[in-house]
């Protein structure tokens, strides 16, 4: 989709219909969360993340589960990657969090665009997420993110390495982080 012209989406398709689910950023941020939160079981979760459908739920849960996600990662705003570019994404360590970072993406957004996050009625979470997969460079959070995706290995000077391994230790992430793969998604279901 090209965010310029076209609407973002109200809706989420799940085997050829569509589905309305709820579209604010701060939603979307509390189903990073659940997503996140280890100490809820999968099939729990499951039933939870139903609820981000607003007028009906689909039968096919499994699609459904697969639907959300897919508009969580706003899959439909950005080209779509090829299997080879999905399972890579999927080896590579997290950079940031919706919970971690909270404080350095408020600030970062009141820095970048002037907005305050806590007055804003409502925003789409494909707006959100444009605006903050585009922030400046320079603002804190895109700094964070920088150094956490750094291999300190394929740094040659030693200090240089040193320092990035510092800075890494001081920003990284706390939360424990499980990406399910799909034979754990399948399980769920069976």
């Amino acid at each position: 989709m090209n965010i310029l012209y076209e609407r973002f989406p109200e809706s989420v398709k799940v085997n050829g219909e569509y589905y309305l689910v709820i579209t604010d950023f701060r939603e979307w941020l509390r189903f990073a969360e659940l997503v996140e939160d280890d100490s809820v079981p999968w099939q729990i979760k499951c039933r939870l993340l139903l609820q981000w459908y607003t007028d009906r739920i689909p039968d096919d849960i499994e699609a459904a589960i697969y639907a959300l996600g897919d508009f969580f990662t706003c899959k439909k705003m950005y080209q779509e990657d090829s299997e080879e570019e999905e399972e890579e994404q999927k080896r590579i360590k997290p950079v940031f969090s919706f919970s971690e970072d909270a404080g350095c993406i408020y600030a970062a957004f009141r820095e970048a665009y002037g907005i305050d996050l806590q007055k804003v009625n409502y925003m789409h979470w494909f707006e959100f997420r444009s605006l903050f997969d585009w922030l400046p460079d320079s603002t804190e959070i895109k700094q964070r993110i920088m150094y956490r995706a750094i291999d300190p290995g394929t740094v040659q000077d030693e200090n240089e390495r040193k320092r990035i391994k510092k800075i890494q230790r001081a920003i990284a992430l706390k939360q424990k982080r499980h990406k399910m793969n799909d034979y754990e998604i399948g399980d769920m279901f069976s």
